[in-house]
């Protein structure tokens, strides 16, 4: 049964009533303003997983197949799941004696469903120590994973936001846990710090529950493994995602290029148990102020030469303002060159999409313009006969305001030197604000007719609105 105790929410600034399991000590026991935990830190707010529901306090869902939040179906890593909302994939439940949350993988035909849920706008976290107790499943293309994202991520794509993975086990590889550091290093290059940590011979961590730890601080990261550290990053000048406010994750994915796909021996349901999360500040700290957010300092790949905005842009159209172009990928993004095969002007702009990944390069322009006057997205094309379809997407301030459309669904009409014109109503962008559009044109995730990232060379041009 369970010991009920009082646990201060610091970060509401209320009281709240909360639990903490029989065999383990009560948080308002002595010390600490009533709030015991390891020496040296105070509790900040936790869940102990023993109420009636998931307490949306505490928790939100992200659901669907990553499109909705701006990222290539599959959340930008090729997986398979759905996540959802109910009861199906995540619910309260019992576990080995113990008051837990399931985040339950499930399989239907040849469909998979799962939960991820996060703390995003509703718990944050700088510094201090992290505690979830959680168990593992088992299984190829089983992937659950304890993170942390950046709180600027709508501002900073990823992983100029940060990450912290404080766990992520491959089902193929139970006795295996990663550990990693996902940041921007000088120069606009992929930062990653990663570690592996293996149990002893015939130990998996699906076996049983482990203490999966973070303790963190402004000059370093520690990672730890039921109290005990078995990893140390130092946090260096380059780091600076790692001064600014976080939010967790806890999800169980299934499928991807890194996990690999389910097979025949795989079984589901699959679940990943988790009995609690506590947070706890650290005593006396004197939290220093965040370092000044730059987005061209953080954002992966560096702002190329203007003059390659300048070719894509119809000749002549001046509602953009200034425009600078950005590539992006995961080994798919394209190399971007000037041709003087044109429509008009003396350049076209030219994607050479390498293939074997996701990726693609935007406009992005110098401040967000009110082009909620225009009515139709135009541009010329011209690309090699492998190329079958790509994404389309505008966004406005963050990708919560932006939006994809296929390429494919579009008739082109023919313009001279090989190119042909495609022109998409502004409507067909549902979610995207026009009165504060931040990137007015994205080529993404070129395919071949067989679906997928094959080498392809676009070159666009004439890009404006009207």
């Amino acid at each position: 049964m369970k010991i009920k105790a009082i646990h201060l929410f610091l970060g509401l600034g209320i009281l709240a009533m909360g639990a903490c399991k029989d065999d383990e000590p009560a948080t308002n026991q002595g010390g600490n303003n009533g709030n015991s935990g390891p020496e040296g830190y105070s509790l900040v707010w936790s869940d102990e997983f023993d109420g009636q529901s998931i307490d949306p306090s505490n928790w939100v869902f992200e659901t669907g197949d990553g499109t909705d939040y701006g990222l290539p179906s599959g959340w930008g890593n090729n997986e398979l799941q759905i996540y959802t909302n109910t009861s199906d994939n995540a619910r309260l439940t019992i576990d080995d004696g113990n008051d837990v949350l399931a985040i339950t993988a499930l399989k239907n035909g040849e469909n998979y469903t799962s939960a991820k849920l996060t703390t995003e706008g509703l718990r944050s976290m700088l510094f201090g120590r992290l505690e979830i107790r959680a168990k593992v499943p088992s299984g190829n293309g089983l992937w659950p994973a304890l993170w942390l994202l950046g709180e600027n991520r709508p501002i900073i794509d990823w992983p100029g936001c940060g990450e912290i993975d404080i766990m992520e086990v491959l089902g193929r590889e139970p006795s295996k846990m990663y550990t990693t550091l996902h940041y921007v290093k000088a120069g606009n290059t992929k930062g990653e710090l990663q570690q592996v940590h293996e149990l002893s011979t015939g130990a998996n961590f699906s076996d049983e529950y482990h203490v999966y730890g973070l303790e963190w601080t402004p000059t370093k990261v520690q990672f730890l493994l039921d109290d005990v550290m078995v990893f140390e990053e130092s946090i260096s000048a380059d780091m600076k995602e790692f001064q600014r406010p976080f939010y967790a994750i806890l999800n169980l994915a299934v499928g991807g290029f890194w996990p690999g796909n389910p097979d025949q021996t795989t079984v589901f349901p699959a679940n990943l148990f988790i009995d609690y999360v506590r947070y706890y500040a650290i005593d006396n700290l004197s939290i220093p102020n965040p370092p000044v957010l730059d987005p061209n300092e953080e954002r992966l790949g560096p702002v190329l030469d203007t003059n390659l905005a300048n070719a894509a842009i119809k000749e002549g159209f001046s509602a953009f303002g200034n425009a600078d172009m950005t590539v992006y990928g995961a080994g798919g993004e394209p190399n971007l060159r000037l041709s003087d095969t044109a429509v008009d002007g003396d350049f076209s702009l030219v994607y050479d999409f390498p293939g074997g990944n996701w990726g693609g390069a935007f406009i992005e322009l110098e401040s967000p313009k009110d082009l909620s006057s225009f009515s139709n997205l135009r541009f010329a094309l011209q690309a090699s006969a492998s190329l079958d379809n790509a994404e389309i997407k505008l966004e406005g301030l963050t990708q919560q305001t932006s939006d994809v459309v296929m390429l494919k669904d579009y008739t082109a009409l023919p313009l001279s030197n090989g190119f042909v014109e495609y022109t998409i109503p502004l409507s067909d962008f549902t979610n995207l604000d026009l009165n504060s559009v931040r990137i007015p044109f994205a080529m993404w995730n070129a395919v071949d007719a067989a679906g997928s990232f094959s080498p392809t060379t676009v070159y666009v041009d004439q890009v404006y609105f009207d």
